[in-house]
């Protein structure tokens, strides 16, 4: 009976209205409508400050590998061990500990990559249209990237983790705040280029750009798997995973292109394209599943454009 009371109590302080058990009037629903969006105002002014605090925090240390890290340090200390009320000495013993894998040029320019990433994700998030125009953006994250696979050899996983679940996000308050279909990492590139670099350029009047991305997509994929993919292991009959992306993983990619351009208003052209890719790749293992594709596609009964993952290594 005694929290009933208070809940009761509560309920009448917070709204008056309500605790006289009257039907809402107009003026009621005028003044109530009217709240709500004072409220959600106030809720979209408190994000997007905070997205903007944290937008310029990262573009201060983004400009070079001993800003990124001695951001990382200054969030890994607030998120696990002021957050945490663990003592000082701690961090600093946690410092000693992880100061030969923290301080390696990798680690460090991939720190960089990652806080790149979640500044384009935070923009995308802060401006609900901008996601559509950043296809030019994205593309030159990966062209970083690969420009520099040599140094990043050993981030490959780093560079494949959520950056809205890193330190750097948590720190900030902002690890909720991801755009809705925002690919999770820089690293994810099937997500880049359907959700983002794709998606805008799928009409008619944009058939030379959608080929252009596409080809695009193509040449990094395979360039990030020549870069960072292992040889075959000594006395064994094993080809790389590379060779294998080339003989399999590239035709498909080649096929989805045709098939989105044909659905994009190119039909013809794809068509007679899709047929030479059987032509020469009739022994492909995705062949019959082509085939049957194409039929569909000419008989004009409908098919969305491919977005299944080009075979992976193993």
């Amino acid at each position: 009976m005694k929290l009933r009371s208070l809940l009761l109590a509560a309920t009448a302080a917070a709204s008056p209205i309500l605790a006289e058990e009257k039907p809402l009037t107009e003026l009621d629903r005028e003044l109530l409508v009217e709240k709500l969006q004072e409220i959600q105002n106030n809720s979209n002014a408190t994000v997007k400050g905070r997205l903007a605090t944290a937008i310029a925090a990262f573009k201060g240390a983004v400009g070079s590998d001993a800003a990124a890290h001695e951001l990382y340090l200054k969030c890994i200390e607030k998120v696990r061990f002021q957050d945490e009320a663990r003592k000082t000495r701690e961090f600093r013993e946690w410092k000693k500990r992880h100061k030969d894998r923290t301080d390696s040029p990798g680690f460090r320019r991939a720190l960089r990559h990652q806080l790149n990433w979640l500044i384009l994700g935070l923009e995308a998030a802060n401006n609900k249209t901008a996601q559509d125009k950043m296809g030019s953006k994205v593309i030159a994250v990966l062209e970083a990237i690969l420009g520099q696979a040599a140094v990043l050899k050993d981030q490959q996983r780093r560079l494949q983790l959520p950056v809205f679940d890193s330190v750097f996000a948590i720190a900030s308050n902002v690890n909720g705040e991801a755009a809705e279909g925002w690919p999770e990492a820089p690293l994810k590139v099937t997500e880049i280029y359907e959700n983002i670099v794709l998606p805008p350029l799928r009409t008619s009047e944009t058939l030379p750009q959608l080929k252009k991305g596409w080809m695009k997509r193509i040449e990094q994929e395979g360039l990030l798997l020549e870069a960072w993919t292992d040889e075959g292991s000594a006395g064994k009959d094993r080809k790389p995973a590379f060779e294998k992306w080339l003989l399999q993983g590239r035709y498909d990619l080649m096929w989805q292109m045709e098939v989105d351009l044909f659905n994009a208003g190119d039909q013809r052209g794809a068509a007679l394209r899709m047929l030479e890719i059987l032509k020469e790749h009739l022994n492909h293992k995705n062949a019959p599943k082509w085939i049957e594709q194409f039929k569909r596609l000419v008989k004009g009964e409908g098919e969305k454009p491919a977005t299944e993952d080009p075979e992976k290594p193993e």
